[in-house]
């Protein structure tokens, strides 16, 4: 069992587009005994898959499954972008669009705020992109190379970073250490060393084609239950979509709660609208209905030695204290309908082409 399958559906709860598909191939109820996965769907009981399409050597396009050099070239020109260097000019006043390096420490009533000043080194800041709250870029505009000064401000009505800073007046001290210009900094060993932890060149580049291609790897899942659901004709209810769709609300609300949002600005600061929410539910269930299915009309069943493996897999990716201890938490038919889930994913991806 491959562990990135463990979490039943998780591959399908990738998509925020997709549903139900047209079939074009046999009646799902003409193959299969109908009882060894039946486990699986029966979370989505007002659901059904009425026509199951092809699933074995489902073709998927290499550029899917395979990296390339040009995405290991992206990656290393993000990193670039987002560690260049900057190099102190002559200039000595501060004009709009101007880089500077400054210190600086917010205070509100006099005391240091959490986030409010600048680390050891100062901070590089350009003038003019909305970086910081209104009032504090305009405020060194004029400001000259060494200069020391307060700027008195206040924080928005609604400030997500910090909502205890919301509409309060703080003071912040400030220093203009230099004016800069930013240049692009050079691809070596040295930069690798500085911004990442590798030593050389060759060892992050090997490292980036290493995590691309595990994500690479983990997406095949979804390509092959792409083009299986789209192949196939399922009927999903109403009243299982909109349960999961409460499902997830539920789990972002958790997400957006760490952030300090409400789930309305977590959503949208996401591009999670409620149709691309019920689209996503809808394919997952689909997922969830093919992958029942295939186990019925493939027979599978989990035998006593899959099902230890797996239990004792599953708890130490969820830092269960041991197999029996998780299997008494989630209950024995959760854990085998998992196993038993991820074994049906294991066969429909090892038996895909890659075109």
């Amino acid at each position: 069992m491959k562990k990135k399958w463990i979490a039943a559906a998780l591959v399908c709860a990738l998509a925020l587009t997709g549903g139900c598909g047209k079939s074009k191939s046999s009646d799902a109820s003409d193959s299969g005994t109908g009882s060894t996965a039946s486990g699986i769907s029966g979370q989505y009981p007002d659901s059904s898959i009425t026509k199951l399409g092809n699933y074995k050597g489902v073709e998927i396009a290499e550029a899917d499954v395979t990296v390339s050099d040009d995405e290991v070239q992206s990656e290393i020109d993000n990193l670039l972008a987002s560690n260049p260097v900057y190099q102190k000019l002559d200039k000595t006043t501060v004009e709009d669009g101007d880089w500077v390096n400054i210190d600086f420490v917010g205070k509100k009533d006099g005391e240091a705020f959490d986030g409010g000043s600048s680390d050891e080194g100062g901070y590089d800041l350009q003038i003019g992109s909305g970086s910081f709250i209104d009032g504090f870029e305009d405020g060194l505009i004029g400001k000259q190379v060494g200069d020391s000064f307060e700027l008195p401000l206040t924080f928005p009505e609604t400030y997500t970073p910090n909502p205890d800073l919301a509409g309060q007046d703080v003071v912040f001290e400030v220093t203009v250490n230099a004016i800069e210009e930013q240049v692009d900094a050079e691809w070596n060993d040295e930069f690798v060393q500085a911004n990442t932890d590798y030593q050389t060149v060759d060892e992050y580049v090997e490292a980036t084609k290493a995590s691309l291609q595990e994500q690479k790897d983990s997406d095949k899942a979804y390509y092959v239950m792409q083009a299986i659901v789209d192949d196939s004709e399922f009927e999903c209810a109403d009243s299982d979509v909109q349960s999961l769709v409460d499902t997830q609300k539920q789990q972002y609300e958790q997400y957006a709660s760490y952030f300090g949002m409400s789930l309305d600005d977590f959503l949208s600061n996401n591009g999670m609208t409620d149709e691309k929410l019920e689209e996503n539910a809808r394919f997952q269930i689909s997922c969830t209905l093919a992958i029942d299915a295939i186990g019925k009309a493939e027979n599978m069943t989990v035998s006593d030695e899959e099902y230890q493996s797996g239990l004792e897999e599953l708890a130490n990716q969820y830092g269960a204290e041991s197999g029996e201890a998780f299997e008494e938490q989630y209950g024995k038919e959760d854990v085998e309908n998992s196993i038993l889930y991820d074994k049906i994913m294991d066969y429909v991806v090892d038996q895909a082409v890659v075109k």
